[in-house]
């Protein structure tokens, strides 16, 4: 039973993932992830779980590390909702898509796929810090219209679709797909960027969950006691901590530049690359 697993957790394991959440929300709130970089990983490597359940409940999480920063971003004024509106539903019809693929993947073939990501973002992160890439401290205003305009459909289509696949089949918020496509193909500033992908995390994170959560039992070889309530006996230690690390992520984001975050994000990364493709 849900409760029951919840009960009886190890303390120590309670406290790893206290703090797999703390991290997962700051850097997730600063960079516009959802998280699941950082949690998946830790959850497969450091506490032992399946991939497939580690990214049931790291899916479960996203929107509380999306939803807080969003709300920042909002206040601050820098979330552009019609490139939201065009990203959103090309982004959560593929969400379902890179699910129902995930399932049927193996354990040691979506380890190998994860770590492959973790090199690409490895290789992007080690590419901006060496540009000494830092977030503007300063940023031309904007009318509310100009905020509010739309960007072609067919270049949000692609990105949407893109995002929210990968989301889907490696576990993931999206936006480490979402957040450089959004400034490449729909020419966007970098804040703003990370603020729609905050955004558009609040539902794709939840149709990807829920989805993820019902299809766990029919993944082949899963353990006969994983049911859909099984991921959330881990999400729920999760969530506290990546609620309060989200929040002041967020507010970072508005004024610290990335490169001491980058470093220590580039060596989180590393580490979890080697440890997942071998």
């Amino acid at each position: 039973m849900f409760e029951c697993a919840t009960i009886t957790m190890p303390a120590w394991e309670i406290f790893v993932l206290a703090g797999i959440g703390i991290v997962a929300g700051l850097l997730g709130g600063l960079l516009g992830i959802g998280g699941g970089i950082v949690m998946i990983p830790a959850l497969a490597i450091v506490l032992g779980h399946d991939i497939h359940m580690a990214q049931a409940a790291s899916m479960n999480v996203i929107f509380f590390v999306a939803a807080p920063a969003a709300l920042r971003h909002w206040q601050a004024g820098t979330i552009r909702m019609g490139l939201v509106r065009r990203l959103l539903p090309f982004a959560m019809v593929a969400v379902l898509v890179g699910v129902t693929v995930n399932i049927w993947i193996p354990n040691s073939d979506l380890s190998i796929i994860f770590g492959l990501f973790l090199l690409y973002v490895l290789y992007e992160n080690v590419r901006r810090f060496l540009r000494d890439d830092r977030l503007p401290t300063e940023s031309t205003p904007k009318s509310r219209v100009d905020m509010n305009s739309d960007v072609s459909l067919v270049r949000t289509g692609l990105v949407g679709s893109m995002a929210g696949f990968g989301a889907g089949l490696l576990g993931i918020g999206g936006g480490l797909i979402t957040v450089p496509l959004t400034q490449i193909v729909c020419k966007c500033p970098l804040r703003e960027c990370i603020a729609c992908s905050s955004a558009v995390m609040c539902l794709t994170s939840i149709v990807g969950a829920a989805y993820k959560d019902a299809t766990l039992s029919s993944v082949p070889g899963m353990s006969d006691d994983v049911h859909w309530y099984t991921p959330l006996g881990i999400s729920v230690w999760l969530i506290p901590t990546c609620l309060i690390g989200s929040w002041f992520g967020a507010r970072l984001t508005q004024v610290l530049p990335l490169k001491v975050v980058r470093i220590a994000f580039i060596a989180i990364v590393a580490l979890s690359a080697i440890k997942m493709l071998t």
